[in-house]
């Protein structure tokens, strides 16, 4: 008898989960695994993936305010934000890059890059392309060349999603501030944690969103060195 009421607990259980995964899943153009979605779990439960907790920028902090971006060169984003699942993975549900603009992007991201070996080079103004660290469910990254292995990342400094086309990437204060505000991007839930005394994630590490045009692919563009520049200025910062 005690058996039998175990095995429906446990039966219970299952279909629990898997409704709750299915619910998590749901819209999404990937297949991510239990172990996320129960980190998921737990970012959901402590109130880090509320979209005003991933909008908020009051505590962005800089010593030089100047940043790499400016008014001029982000107007307002045209459209509301997207659906959003703001978890692990970080992704976005609604408003996905089309086709022809992800090959845009792939083409820009080759265009500045070389392929990723060994992430080491002869100088250090080039640009290395290859499979994300970063990101664990895969992506496309872009790494500093002759990198701190200790660093976040160990140099990258964004990743492109392939199964949306929005970006990860790592910014100057001044700059997560104002793409935030205007609407083309959103803190990253975990930025500014400390994972398991291993790994930091940087403040201002955010998600870019996908460009719906050529016109917003090219406001893409000038965020993306942006964040270059950033990262090659501040190498040992993180």
């Amino acid at each position: 008898m005690i058996f039998y009421v175990i095995l429906s607990l446990l039966i219970a259980v299952l279909i629990f989960i898997k409704i709750n995964y299915n619910r998590y899943a749901h819209g999404l153009r990937e297949q991510p695994s239990y172990f996320l979605w129960f980190l998921t779990c737990v970012v959901n439960f402590q109130g880090w993936s509320k979209e005003s907790y991933c909008l908020s920028t009051a505590h962005f902090k800089s010593n030089d305010q100047s940043g790499y971006l400016n008014e001029k060169d982000i107007p307002m984003r045209n459209q509301s934000r997207p659906k959003m699942l703001r978890a692990l993975p970080h992704r976005q549900l609604s408003q996905q890059a089309p086709d022809d603009i992800m090959y845009l992007m792939h083409q820009y991201i080759e265009s500045i890059s070389i392929p990723r070996y060994g992430g080491v080079t002869t100088g250090d103004q080039l640009l290395l392309r290859g499979k994300s660290i970063v990101e664990y469910t895969g992506a496309d990254g872009l790494f500093l060349p002759n990198a701190d292995q200790n660093s976040f990342g160990r140099g990258e400094i964004a990743h492109l999603h392939s199964n949306d086309g929005s970006f990860h990437m790592l910014v100057h204060p001044s700059d997560a501030k104002l793409l935030i505000d205007k609407q083309w991007a959103e803190r990253f839930p975990l930025a500014g944690m400390n994972l398991f005394n291993r790994i930091t994630i940087p403040d201002t590490y955010i998600l870019i969103y996908a460009p719906q045009n050529e016109n917003e692919v090219a406001i893409w563009k000038t965020i993306l060195t942006g964040a270059i520049k950033y990262s090659r200025d501040n190498r040992t910062a993180y």
